[in-house]
């Protein structure tokens, strides 16, 4: 039953931050398609503490990404382009070089209820083009919430681009891919 009404507060909460969201940066994008989910753990996301580098932690699936690092207060994301919508956790298909529609992927643990997550996907020259963020209130009264979300962005023109992760506003996971 708990985890029938966490799902319906699930998707809720990202039915809410669709209608909310002040969508993309540009207004020839489309709006970022958000997905939310608060599954077991992910394997990648190595607990750590917040003193370790990011050289102390443990590889990432997708050469692209950044190795995770702990906030002071413990938080730790991950983030990965996906070539395909994810179906869980982790890419099932590396978006490192995609068409201009990549998903990012943001894995986190350690999340409050009050936090907020926003992903900006920033090209070569420092320019933001698209942009998207999500309360973590579904955590609801949960302090220490692992989970998932995911974007789409696009379309994006060739080049190189990086993904950048902040919660509440402090940076907290990068990820770079390629548009071909």
């Amino acid at each position: 039953m708990f985890l029938g009404l966490g799902i319906l507060a699930l998707l809720g909460g990202a039915i809410l931050g669709g209608v909310f969201d002040a969508g993309p940066a540009a207004d020839a994008s489309p709006s970022p398609t958000q997905t939310v989910a608060t599954p077991s753990p992910d394997p990648t996301l190595e607990e750590s503490s917040p003193e370790a580098s990011p050289t102390t932690t443990a590889p990432t699936a997708v050469p692209s990404a950044a190795p995770p690092s702990a906030l002071p207060d413990g938080f730790v994301a991950r983030a990965e382009a996906c070539d395909e919508e994810p179906s869980g956790p982790t890419c099932d298909n590396s978006g490192a070089v995609n068409d201009g529609d990549p998903w990012i992927l943001v894995s986190f643990r350690h999340g409050k209820p009050t936090d907020v997550i926003e992903i900006a996907i920033v090209d070569s020259s420092g320019t933001v083009q698209d942009e998207a963020s999500l309360s973590l209130s579904f955590c609801e009264t949960n302090t220490d919430c692992p989970g998932y979300t995911y974007d789409r962005f696009g379309p994006l023109d060739p080049g190189n681009y990086e993904a950048r992760v902040t919660r509440n506003g402090t940076s907290a996971a990068t990820t770079s891919f390629t548009v071909e």
